[in-house]
C-alpha cells in the first residue's frame, strides 16, 4: 500500500475514534516517535485496552501498531482464539481473539473494536480487543502478583494494578499455546 493512501485512510478512521482514543493514540504517537526518549521510561508504558468489559495493559514495547480489524481468513486446525491469518503491511500475520482466549463470545467489528499487532518470538502476531483505552504509565511498585489459580490457565496473566478500575497486565508471549507457537514459526508462505 503506498503511504500517501496509508494515510488518508489513517485521517479517515481518526474521526470515527472517541476523545479518550484520540488522546491515547496522540501518547502512543509520542513514544514512537521520541528520538532521545529513555527506554526505562517506555518500560513503564502499558497500552490498556478493553475485552470482556475487563481492562487489559500490554506493555507499550511489545506493541507494534493498532489497526481496525481486517479480513482474517480461518486456518483449519488451530485452536479456536487463533481465528486465522490477516494480510497486514504486506505479510500475513496470526489474528489472535483475546475473547474467546478468555472463554467468551468472539470479538464483533464494532467500529471501536481493534488489532493491537505485537510481537512474539520475532513474529508479527494480531491481537483482537473490544477498544483501545489509554497508554499509561504504570510503575513496577503499583503491580501486584495475580492469585495462584490452580487448575486454570491463565499464565499470561503477570500482574494486576488499581487504578480507577483493576487493569489485569498480560504478557502477550504466554498467549499462545506451544501448538500455536509452532504454527507461527511456519514460513509465512504457509500461512497464505
Amino acid at each position: 500500500m503506498q503511504i500517501d493512501a496509508l494515510r488518508r485512510k489513517i485521517a479517515d478512521r481518526l474521526s470515527t475514534l472517541s476523545d479518550e482514543q484520540v488522546e491515547a493514540l496522540w501518547e502512543y504517537m509520542q513514544i514512537l516517535t521520541a528520538a532521545d526518549g529513555d527506554p526505562l521510561e517506555n518500560s513503564n508504558k502499558y497500552l490498556t485496552f478493553f475485552c470482556c468489559d475487563q481492562v487489559f495493559g500490554m506493555n507499550i514495547r511489545q506493541v507494534v501498531q493498532i489497526i481496525g480489524i481486517p479480513p482474517i481468513t480461518p486456518l483449519p486446525e488451530s485452536s479456536a482464539y487463533l481465528r486465522g491469518v490477516a494480510a497486514v503491511r504486506d505479510e500475513m500475520i496470526p489474528a489472535v481473539d483475546l475473547r474467546v482466549r478468555l472463554g467468551r463470545d468472539p470479538v464483533v467489528d464494532s467500529g471501536k473494536s481493534c488489532m493491537v499487532v505485537t510481537n512474539v518470538q520475532d513474529r508479527s502476531i494480531g491481537i483482537l480487543v473490544d477498544a483501545i483505552s489509554n497508554v499509561e504509565t504504570i510503575l513496577p511498585e503499583e503491580i501486584c502478583p495475580p492469585p495462584r489459580q490452580d487448575g486454570h490457565n491463565a499464565d499470561y496473566v503477570t500482574g494486576i494494578v488499581k487504578r480507577n478500575a483493576v487493569i489485569l497486565l498480560v504478557d502477550v508471549n504466554a498467549l499462545l499455546t506451544a501448538g500455536d507457537l509452532d504454527l507461527l514459526h511456519m514460513p509465512a508462505s504457509a500461512l497464505g
